[in-house]
């Protein structure tokens, strides 16, 4: 039964990534003064929307912890990435919040199209030195319009168990710590143990993403890279 409602929740994701830029896209190419605007409110309805459903059909709730730790100003949000969840939620915390993402996606239809559009930054992993620099500029321009930037410092889904060595956290996060001159906010949570990386089937229960004391500027890369990884893997392993 669970294979059956996971494969369904599989079908309307896909579908509902479609209906999304489908109606969203024509008025973002129009009024392309406010084009960002009008794609992020789609990623937001597309968020709520999926999760809703993501509960009624697979039994999956969630709980957010933390949230007075939040800077009252733009920051960056450092989290643990375990499934495709955290892409999701963040649009529920957040006012128009900006993923980076790998530049492959832009190649799905549609959702690839809207990705174009809506805020974000595209991240090239084989660009080397000039990737790292467009990403920290890019950065710095959102963080200046006061929008929040996700970050998932491993740089792909990790699943619930592996290592830290397998899966490093990347150089990313420590140039725009060291770059930006704001508060980094480390994130954990458990979203692998019910949305595995692998396969269809989805697991019923509560997912639990929790912020976790910023981190404040004015440490060395190498202090910063220690204590943001300790920190997000250790109150991880005790959401498991």
């Amino acid at each position: 039964m669970n294979f059956i409602r996971s494969y369904f929740f599989l079908i309307f994701l896909n579908i509902w990534g479609t209906i999304i830029p489908i109606i969203y896209l024509p008025p973002a190419l129009i009024f392309k003064k406010y084009s960002g605007q009008i794609a992020d409110h789609g990623a937001k309805v597309w968020a709520v929307v999926g999760l809703w459903v993501l509960k009624k059909l697979c039994g999956i709730e969630h709980e957010i912890r933390g949230l007075e730790k939040l800077p009252k100003e733009a920051c960056i949000v450092a989290c643990k990435h375990q499934s495709m969840w955290e892409t999701i939620v963040m649009h529920l915390v957040f006012h128009r919040p900006v993923y980076a993402f790998k530049k492959e996606l832009l190649k799905i239809p549609f959702y690839g199209w809207f990705l174009r559009v809506m805020s974000g930054i595209i991240v090239d992993r084989k660009g080397g030195a000039t990737a790292l620099k467009n990403l920290i500029k890019n950065t710095k321009n959102y963080l200046a319009k006061n929008q929040t930037i996700i970050l998932f410092p491993q740089g792909t889904r990790v699943p619930v168990g592996e290592s830290t060595e397998k899966y490093p956290y990347q150089a990313g996060i420590v140039a725009l710590y060291a770059s930006c001159n704001v508060k980094v906010v480390p994130a954990a949570l458990n979203s692998g143990v019910f949305w595995s990386k692998k396969g269809i089937t989805k697991k019923s229960g509560k997912i639990i993403l929790e912020f976790l004391d910023p981190i404040e500027t004015g440490l060395t890369r190498e202090d910063f890279a220690n204590k943001l990884e300790t920190t997000i893997e250790q109150n991880s392993k005790k959401l498991l």
